[in-house]
């Protein structure tokens, strides 16, 4: 079963159905009722679907890409072609294969189109970047934490379908969120909780030029390609985030660390210097909830894995609600 929202499961049923939709949000009460709150709303739609002899996974849906999830199948999407890659050649058994990608986007992001049927790869010497896609029968998988659309011989492609239109393209790869009981190494994802532990801010030497970190050598700071320079120093703050399945250390570096604490780089190192400010840092920090993108990583001296943070924001209470209940 793959994750429709509840109400792409209610019109869904209305489009299958003779029921009304007054009748079938009674419906659905009843259900949460009966079961004591124990399933979602979306849960007991699936029931009253089923009772209804509506097999929803079975159902060709037409989303936009923020709305298509790994695990999805038949999706229908109406897209504009970004980029057309190279196909690549690969052995399968024993036998020569390919492999097309192709960059879509429309007015809600962008993802990898990934088209494996010979058939549909021969199509693509008549597709050009700006052309329209409608494809039907496409399925999402994920691939270090970005969701792809993939293409079997089941599916289908049609070229600048007549009548079909898509605005300003959003230019941004939509990530998957992910609870942190699920974080795998290497996987850019978001994840969304609560600040449980902070720990005293630190700086560290970097290139005045490339802002790559450098190495203390013979008394002087080399970087790799600038060879000596005189370092600037920049933030760094780790703390521990949960979201209730699980925690992880998360490491915020530079610009993520200013904004994590909403501090200066002047005011952070005064901090590090007190630990009395350090303590009303701690005080204003914990218990913070935040949307945070980046990547996880593995320490290897404790093999453990971490989350290096590239964007942090306050998270929407609604959303952290959302989070602990599914």
């Amino acid at each position: 079963m793959y994750n429709l929202t509840y109400e792409q499961i209610i019109n869904l049923i209305l489009e299958k159905s003779n029921i009304s939709k007054e009748e079938l949000e009674k419906r659905v009460n009843v259900k949460l009722k009966d079961l004591s709150d124990l399933i979602s709303k979306e849960g007991a739609a699936h029931i009253i679907a089923n009772e209804l002899g509506i097999k929803l996974i079975s159902i060709p849906i037409s989303l936009k890409i923020l709305d298509v999830l790994p695990g999805m199948r038949l999706i229908g999407l109406t897209v504009k072609i970004l980029s057309i890659y190279e196909t690549r050649e690969f052995l399968r058994n024993g036998k020569k294969s390919r492999v097309a990608s192709i960059l879509i986007g429309d007015e809600t992001g962008t993802t990898r189109l990934v088209i494996w049927d010979e058939t549909q790869i021969n199509n693509i010497t008549n597709m050009k970047e700006g052309d329209i896609l409608k494809i039907k029968g496409g399925y999402c998988k994920e691939n270090n934490g970005f969701k792809e659309i993939h293409l079997g011989n089941e599916s289908q492609i049609i070229i600048n379908p007549e009548g079909e239109f898509i605005g300003n393209i959003l230019l941004k790869q939509q990530l998957l969120r992910k609870k942190i009981s699920e974080l795998a190494e290497n996987d850019n994802v978001e994840i969304i909780g609560t600040i449980v532990q902070l720990f005293e801010p630190r700086f560290y030497e970097v290139c005045p030029e490339c802002n790559k970190k450098v190495k203390l050598l013979d008394g002087n700071f080399r970087c790799e390609k600038h060879n000596i320079v005189s370092p600037k120093q920049v933030p760094l703050i780790n703390f521990f985030f949960d979201d209730s399945t699980a925690n992880i250390r998360v490491v915020a570096f530079r610009d993520q660390a200013t904004a994590l604490v909403e501090k200066t780089e002047d005011e952070l190192r005064n901090i590090k210097n007190s630990p009395e400010k350090f303590d009303n840092l701690k005080a204003e920090i914990l218990g913070k909830q935040l949307l945070i993108k980046g990547r996880v990583t593995r320490n290897e001296m404790f093999n453990r894995l971490e989350f290096v943070a590239n964007h942090v924001q306050e998270a929407d209470p609604v959303e952290i609600a959302e989070a602990i209940i599914k």
